[in-house]
């Protein structure tokens, strides 16, 4: 599979962290810093591009597991805060399902982790996001893991963060300002979607995008990765229109009836989340069409709402992320950094496609899943 390069600017350096545990305060040195006033040079910068699919210093998370072995055991407290985009959505619940299982693990083991995980009211609400991380960052925590609604607007919270000496995790979208960033390759996802696709449609036929929100690399890349697949392979699918839905079911079902009509022949939609997909097949229904022969419609993230409408013979496919597994994955490597581990810059997490085939499959088979080994 050919991937479209995206030209970026590439981190000056590479972080090589190697954090001990903290204590509950800001300040006291603990913090993954090194208590110095000039301690905020050694983050990751704010104002230069961090792209993921560029970083040479990257690794899939099965590799980074067999490379460094067994988690190093962590003394004193540690404290984890989760920042994700919105509860509504359960994608980021689980996400945060999957940090409060890697902590309970670790104390399984004998430490002594913490997470707490908070979301603003909706995944249009920057303004508080942006404020629920920077009160994050004056409780003193020992790590961030965060997943911004946009690129942009929670960098004075990320900077302020850095000014703390708290080193801030990006799980599943990137951001300026990472300091490592775990989660899929949105790129990938898209290409899987259109592989699928291309061999349901054998080469030939219509399709159209419901993309997320516009300010979001996710958004970017899951429609590039499938968009650039036909043309890489040479098929014969044609994509007859793309518009942002901004992850909301209802525009997303408004904006597939007003497709269903323009394009009479359209053979395939595909949406960049689920939450939009599960709109798109309401839409669908009501246009008196048939799902799954007359046309087909493709998700992401792999939600419990997806696999049941998949199961249902509704929606077609999802590209899953595994959203449980991918917050654990990011805990995981959160505390491997600050258990003194020199992991790479960016941990890929698994992604498949889950159609009727698959989807009865419980998701630690899909996902191939194995418990950590600790210390």
């Amino acid at each position: 599979m050919t991937r479209k390069k995206v030209l970026a600017f590439l981190m000056a350096s590479v972080l090589a962290l190697s954090f001990t545990a903290c204590g509950g305060t800001q300040g006291d040195g603990g913090n993954g810093g090194e208590g110095s006033d000039d301690g905020a040079s050694q983050w990751a910068s704010t104002d230069e591009t961090f792209d993921p699919l560029t970083e040479t210093d990257a690794i899939t998370f099965e590799e980074m597991r067999a490379q460094f072995g067994a988690i190093p055991k962590v003394e004193g407290e540690l404290a984890f805060a989760g920042n994700v985009k919105a509860f509504e959505n359960v994608v980021w619940r689980e996400i945060s399902n999957g940090y409060v299982a890697l902590s309970e693990a670790a104390n399984a083991a004998g430490m002594n982790v913490t997470v707490d995980t908070r979301s603003p009211q909706g995944e249009n609400d920057e303004e508080g996001q942006l404020t629920i991380l920077k009160d994050q960052v004056r409780q003193g925590v020992g790590a961030i893991l965060l997943s911004p609604i946009s690129d942009a607007n929670c960098i004075p919270g990320i900077e302020a963060a850095h000014e703390a000496n708290i080193p801030v995790f990006s799980i599943n979208n990137e951001f300026n300002g990472a300091d490592r960033f775990i989660g899929p390759n949105a790129l990938e996802q898209g290409a899987i979607a259109a592989e699928w696709v291309n061999e349901k449609l054998g080469g030939q036929g219509k399709v159209a995008i419901v993309m997320g929100m516009p300010k979001t690399g996710v958004t970017r890349n899951r429609t590039q990765g499938f968009e650039q697949w036909f043309a890489d392979n040479g098929s014969d699918i044609e994509v007859v229109a793309s518009q942002n839905a901004d992850w909301d079911r209802s525009k997303a079902k408004d904006l597939a009836a007003t497709w269903l009509q323009t394009y009479p022949d359209l053979d395939a939609i595909f949406c960049n989340n689920d939450v939009m997909a599960l709109g798109v097949v309401e839409a669908v229904k009501e246009a008196k069409l048939k799902l799954n022969e007359d046309i087909y419609v493709i998700g992401c993230d792999g939600q419990s709402e997806a696999y049941d409408s998949i199961k249902a013979g509704e929606m077609a496919a999802t590209i899953d992320s595994f959203p449980f597994y991918e917050g654990y994955m990011g805990a995981e490597v959160a505390l491997r950094v600050m258990a003194g581990q020199e992991i790479p810059k960016v941990v890929w997490t698994p992604v498949k496609i889950l159609d009727s085939t698959n989807v009865n499959n419980d998701a630690a088979v899909n996902v191939g899943w194995t418990d950590p080994e600790f210390e």
